[in-house]
């Protein structure tokens, strides 16, 4: 259909001089930070975008920058990863809502005490009643992540009283006892869930469900909550007004989200933001050198893979799984992960892609982690990078050239003699690693036989695309927690995305009854040297399975203006990530401050206005004056 564009001079005139008006008043209503002009407003940015406020139906790590601020964990570990006293490591029940844990002599049944302290934003007091029904919910509408924490909790968590909560477990766990960092569940207020159980959501929301409930505004206990959200632009936070704790130094948290690290780079360097999170080395290494810019590597326990889809279209269905999706069949066979592992030089990508600043990738469990947990390969266990050795055993199973193109085929007798080894291979461009390392691993594959065809989606989509096994091969990664059960727990049959359309934790699909079967005795374990024997096995296991080929043990690269703000607190020590909440809500958001007698932080960005709003009010001049060549230019094209 054409639309006519006969628009007159004066008409584009007033037109463009009304938007000139609005995009002036725009950028004065973000300048009006209140009648207080020491309000102070710290922005943040990064490449993501939230998959979910909601703690019932988030996943990405990004999600956890809002909900640590806003919420209380039951338990909330101040952590001190480095090469100290393993006693020291832990520093307690810092801000968590417990002060206290009872555990009966067969460990089994537990009594947590719990604060009584904190409001709710909305001024209703935080309860007893507030963590049984979270935990509660949390196990019985199967949240995505939370659910992973409750497993062994046998029946629902009771309330004694105001302040104490109970549970049994199904067989004897150390995991609750608070020994060791564990049940990491946000918890939400009883009052708003509740109605929302109900189908009364705040915001009439169609999707009023405890996992499709938006969460914005939300109602929270830390110092922060949750005010706004424009999907694609920004999360603003504003000051919990019935916190009881210190009072923070920063008014509003502003975090924005951009394209590519580029533009995160220079909107740091330019003032638009405070402090950023970037992905890559080249971007970090310029950052580094930029006038009154912080900066820090951290480590983190966290990790990058290639996720290889064991077989979500093959495998028998169960209570918990129904075969879905169209990856390839030659992925069932072990021998050809096997392979494709040992095609991936880990020592290679750290080193041209990461520069150096990563450790190389093998087994699940990172080098951060609780004391005693990691297994690493070594000698022959070690599926070193060996191309000839990869082409070896593909051919000793019967993977051959058989038309002379390169690539080879599945062999009679396979599920589906002579395909072609072709593999769709997915990276995402908010992850710019994964997408640089992609060159690097399709040539090695190529190499060996294996042909791959790399498509970069967002995460959003890929998220899809693994729900419904519509892939063979995905590059993403994991931050674990510090105790290695919930990271083992999402490569048990039962966490591979059940039906094509629902949220899987088990993206490769993975399912071994002998890894599940050791799942559950750690669970059970209450010695903790046997206990960890238990997960080693189950780490050799999986590494040996190939279901994942971990490429690297990815640092964290943060930058800030240091002319602004200051107090920030990594976690882990000494150098970590300096604002996720490993440390707890008191030692990162109650520290940090702006610097004296600076710039007070990025004030015109309290109401998220876009950078494109910036670039407009810019443009309008330059609009205004192309305006009449504009339209001559169009006349002849008005009618065609």
């Amino acid at each position: 259909m054409r639309r006519s564009r006969k628009i007159g001079v004066v008409a584009a005139l007033v037109l463009f001089g009304a938007l000139a008006a609005g995009t002036i008043a725009q950028v004065a209503t973000a300048q009006e930070t209140g009648n207080d002009d020491e309000r102070v407003v710290f922005t943040m940015a990064s490449t993501g975008e939230p998959s979910s406020l909601n703690p019932m139906a988030g996943y990405l790590a990004l999600d956890f920058y809002f909900w640590t601020p806003s919420y209380h964990l039951p338990i909330d570990f101040g952590t001190d990863f480095g090469p100290e006293e393993p006693s020291d490591r832990w520093n307690g029940f810092d801000s968590g809502l417990v002060t206290d844990i009872e555990v009966s002599d067969d460990a089994m049944h537990f009594t947590y005490t719990i604060r009584d302290d904190l409001v709710w934003s909305d001024g209703e007091p935080l309860t007893a009643e507030d963590v049984a029904y979270t935990l509660n919910l949390y196990k019985n509408n199967h949240a995505y992540l939370p659910q992973n924490y409750l497993t062994q909790i046998d029946g629902d968590v009771r309330v004694v009283d105001e302040t104490t909560i109970e549970f049994d477990t199904t067989e004897p766990s150390a995991l609750y006892t608070g020994e060791t960092p564990y049940l990491y569940t946000y918890i939400l207020p009883k009052h708003v869930f509740e109605q929302i159980e109900q189908g009364n959501c705040p915001d009439d929301s169609e999707r009023c469900t405890p996992k499709g409930y938006e969460n914005v505004p939300n109602v929270g206990s830390g110092p922060f909550i949750i005010d706004e959200y424009e999907v694609g632009e920004f999360v603003r936070m504003v000051k919990n007004p019935f916190w009881p704790g210190p009072e923070p130094a920063v008014d509003e948290i502003v975090y924005r989200f951009y394209r590519n690290d580029d533009a995160v780079a220079t909107a740091l360097q330019t003032g638009e933001v405070d402090f950023v999170y970037v992905t890559t080395p080249n971007v970090f290494n310029s950052l580094q050198n930029a006038d009154n810019v912080g900066s820090m590597v951290g480590t983190i326990p966290s990790f990058s893979e290639i996720a290889i889809n064991s077989g979500s279209a093959y495998q028998e269905g169960d209570d918990f799984f129904t075969p879905h999706g169209d990856g390839h069949p030659a992925l069932t066979d072990v021998t050809v992960r096997r392979a494709i592992r040992m095609a991936i030089d880990s020592q290679a990508l750290n080193e041209q892609v990461l520069l150096g600043f990563g450790v190389p990738g093998t087994t699940l469990i990172p080098p951060i982690s609780v004391p005693g947990a990691r297994w690493e390969p070594s000698g022959d266990e070690l599926i070193a990078w060996d191309l000839e050795g990869a082409k070896q055993l593909l051919e000793d199973a019967g993977y051959v050239d058989s038309d002379g193109d390169g690539i080879r085929e599945m062999p009679e007798g396979s599920l589906d003699p002579g395909r072609p080894l072709e593999f769709r291979y997915f990276v995402r461009p908010s992850e710019q690693p994964s997408v640089d390392a992609s060159p690097f691993v399709s040539e090695w594959l190529e190499e060996i036989g294996i042909r791959t065809e790399v498509i970069s989606v967002a995460s959003g989509r890929l998220t899809d695309i693994i729900n419904a096994g519509e892939y063979e091969l995905s590059s993403w990664g994991w931050i674990p927690d510090p105790d290695p059960a919930p990271i083992l727990s999402y490569f048990t049959c039962d966490q591979r995305p059940p039906d094509g359309s629902t949220y899987g934790n088990n993206d490769a699909y993975y399912c071994n009854p002998e890894y599940d079967e050791l799942y559950e005795q750690q669970l059970g374990e209450t010695d903790p040297e046997a206990r960890w024997e238990i997960v080693h096995e189950m780490q050799r296991i999986f590494y040996e399975d190939a279901a994942y080929a971990v490429m690297w043990y990815e640092p964290i690269f943060s930058a800030w203006r240091s002319d602004r703000f200051e107090g920030f607190v990594p976690q882990p020590q000494p150098e970590g990530d300096p604002l996720e909440g490993w440390g707890g809500i008191s030692e990162v958001w109650l520290s940090l401050r702006p610097v004296s007698g600076g710039a007070g932080g990025a004030a015109t960005e309290t109401r998220g206005i876009s950078p494109a709003v910036w670039a407009i009010a810019a443009g309008v001049i330059v609009l205004l004056v192309a305006v009449f060549v504009i339209l001559r230019r169009r006349r002849s094209e008005e009618d065609v």
